[in-house]
């Protein structure tokens, strides 16, 4: 059994891992952090020409309906712009929020160079090396920064026993398996090969035992169910006339 990762180990590494992802996400950090000032800078300022512009409407077109409609609007008047904001707001969240995930998407997707790669794995236990080997599966696209970020996740959740578990387990039943299978080797029958034979394919007929005569004599003929017929009935002798 190999001897596992101590847990002051498995920090470090974890330490390790973390200022990759960091040094690799750092440009898309700046970006990301650029970007949402900007977009809560164009808010505000919409809001409060907004609010602004809300506060300088006069409702006096209303004056052919009455005092009291022109009362009711002034009075409700912030309170509709303030609705207006709420919609402007709503507008502005789901469009950051919507390029916010594809920009995080984009980043754990990005591929982590051989160079840098090779640099990690050298400082790093052999435990955490196979934990990152099963996180990279399948091995049809390159490790990205995402699956860094996977790798420490699992590290801290116990992966490396559980890798280490199923080797044993894997172990175990091999060593199981091999007197089994010498056994149902052993005792298993294979087929019987049967020689190919002149007769085979060919009918035989059953043989008719001939009738023994009880006086020891050999000249009846052997009939199926009748009375014994001689052989020289109806036929004369030699040398004796009738």
């Amino acid at each position: 059994m190999k001897t596992l990762t101590s847990p002051d180990r498995i920090k470090q590494d974890c330490r390790s891992i973390n200022q990759t992802v960091l040094k690799l996400s750092g440009p898309r950090f700046i970006m990301r952090a650029v970007v949402l000032v900007i977009a809560f800078v164009v808010w505000l300022f919409v809001s409060s020409r907004l609010l602004a512009f809300g506060r300088t409407l006069d409702y006096s077109a209303f004056a052919a309906m009455g005092q009291q409609a022109v009362d009711l609007m002034v009075r409700i008047n912030p309170y509709l712009w303030w609705v207006v904001v709420a919609i402007w707001t709503l507008i502005v969240f789901f469009g950051v929020r919507s390029w916010l995930n594809g920009s995080i998407a984009a980043g754990r997707a990005t591929p982590v160079a051989a160079d840098v790669l090779a640099d990690l794995v050298a400082g790093l236990s052999e435990g955490v090396v196979d934990v990152m080997q099963w996180v990279w599966n399948p091995r049809d696209e390159p490790l990205t920064i995402g699956d860094l970020r996977r790798t420490v996740q699992e590290t801290r959740h116990g992966r490396i026993e559980k890798i280490e578990l199923v080797r044993e387990q894997e172990a175990v039943l091999r060593d199981e398996a091999r007197p089994a299978a010498a056994l149902r080797r052993k005792t298993a029958g294979g087929p019987v090969d049967v020689a190919p034979t002149p007769d085979r394919g060919r009918t035989t007929r059953p043989a008719i035992a001939p009738a023994v005569d009880p006086t020891g004599r050999h000249d009846q003929e052997p009939t199926l169910g009748g009375k014994p017929r001689s052989v020289n009935a109806g036929r004369a002798e030699p040398g004796i006339t009738r």
